[in-house]
């Protein structure tokens, strides 16, 4: 049988495990019972279960009957902190809680493919590490941890491949990318504070909005101007606090925003840019500011020769019309740490019907066309298989 065919064997339990898991949500770093219904899985199915007593997430090491290669394949586990608006039958039990951007799915393709290359354990050349990553949306994210408790190891994970939904792919396709996919995604809080006053007589004390203005736009323009524009500089201001009643100027504004890029060299130079304009136009008006720069994930690169080899298995599991090319995202994720420790590529699952339109992730409303569960696990099962032989 086809990946493809062995994939819609599983199909029943890959829906029930989603919903399961979709009613059951659980936010970064809580995810104990989500854990456990892994492990519960991975065992039924005869793998070598690892866990830990201080953290959550899972892996399943899965010891094919021959010497060869190790697998790894990743998926993440954890729920945002939304109310679910959507009416579907497995709605989220837990109010302000739920898998808004298919954690649930990633997850229970992962552990149908664990249940499909189970039963071919005694023909398989090679190991396969399943590997069930808290935290993803909540850095420092989960990814560094697990590293540091030694997941890539005993066996070494040779090359490693994951998935992640994508709206902007139909039910059936998935998008491949070789190179720069994702960028670095980093957080920050400026503070300015200055002398306040009235607002009948501005000329006596200093206005901390206007300064706070002036600075958010000049950074805006900073960034189109002294970043190389065939390359990418992201700046996005997420919240303003300032003031406290109608007629006092503000003597302290609270800025937070995030900077991005596909570039590592200009991810570095980000903080250095904003306090230098921040601080130009701050002194400017005898205000003082202070930066608050917290990198976030690096940027998440796939790897040529993986690439290669999952555009190759994808095309061998649901053909050549279905795999699609795809360009990056200044999104970020940290399976970025994985991918810098061994060869791997990262693909788009399309989850969108070819009709009808599904909310974005990251909003109360989201859903997924759960028919395209089958196409992920088809395309992780062929790409280990093609793994196996060729590395």
């Amino acid at each position: 049988m086809s990946s493809l065919e062995l994939a819609k064997t599983v199909e029943d339990y890959v829906i029930n495990i989603r919903r399961k898991i979709h009613q059951n949500p659980e936010l970064s770093f809580e995810e104990f019972e989500t854990t456990k219904l892994i492990v519960k899985e991975l065992q039924e199915m005869g793998l070598e279960v690892t866990q830990w007593d201080d953290f959550t997430g899972a892996v399943g090491l899965l010891r094919g009957s021959k010497p060869g290669p190790t697998i790894g394949l990743r998926a993440d586990i954890d729920a945002l902190p939304i109310q679910q608006e959507s009416d579907v039958p497995y709605k989220s039990c837990k109010p302000g809680v739920m898998h808004a951007c298919a954690h649930d799915a990633h997850t229970a393709v992962l552990l149908a493919t664990a249940k499909l290359l189970a039963a071919e354990k005694d023909s398989l050349a090679g190991n396969v590490k399943f590997i069930f990553q808290p935290a993803e949306e909540t850095p420092p994210g989960g990814a560094k941890t697990l590293l540091e408790k030694g997941v890539l190891d005993n066996p070494r994970v040779d090359m490693l491949f994951a998935l992640h939904h994508a709206t902007e792919n139909k039910t059936g396709e998935v998008g491949i990318h070789y190179g720069q996919f994702l960028a670095a995604s980093d957080q920050f809080t400026l503070t300015l504070t200055c002398k306040g006053g009235g607002g009948s007589a501005p000329h006596k004390g200093v206005d901390g909005i206007p300064i706070a203005a002036e600075i958010i736009l000049a950074l805006h323009v900073m960034m189109t101007r002294q970043v190389d524009p065939v390359l990418s500089a992201l700046i996005s201001f997420g919240t303003i606090n300032a003031g406290t009643k109608f007629n006092i100027l503000a003597d302290k504004v609270v800025m937070t925003g995030t900077c991005r890029s596909l570039d590592p060299e200009i991810s570095t130079r980000f903080p250095k840019m904003i306090l230098k304009v921040a601080q130009g136009i701050a002194s400017t008006y005898d205000a003082q500011v202070e930066l608050n720069y917290e990198h976030g994930y690096p940027a998440l690169v796939n790897d040529q020769k993986a690439t290669e080899l999952l555009e190759k298995a994808a095309i061998d599991a649901i053909g050549a019309d279905k795999v699609k090319s795809t360009t990056p995202l200044m999104a970020g994720d940290d399976l970025a740490y994985f991918l810098r420790e061994v060869p791997g590529s990262y693909f788009w699952l399309g989850i969108t019907p070819e009709t009808g339109v599904i909310a974005p992730a990251h909003t109360a409303k989201f859903n997924i066309d759960e028919a395209a569960l089958v196409t992920g696990i088809a395309v992780m099962h062929s790409a280990v298989h093609r793994a196996l032989s060729e590395l």
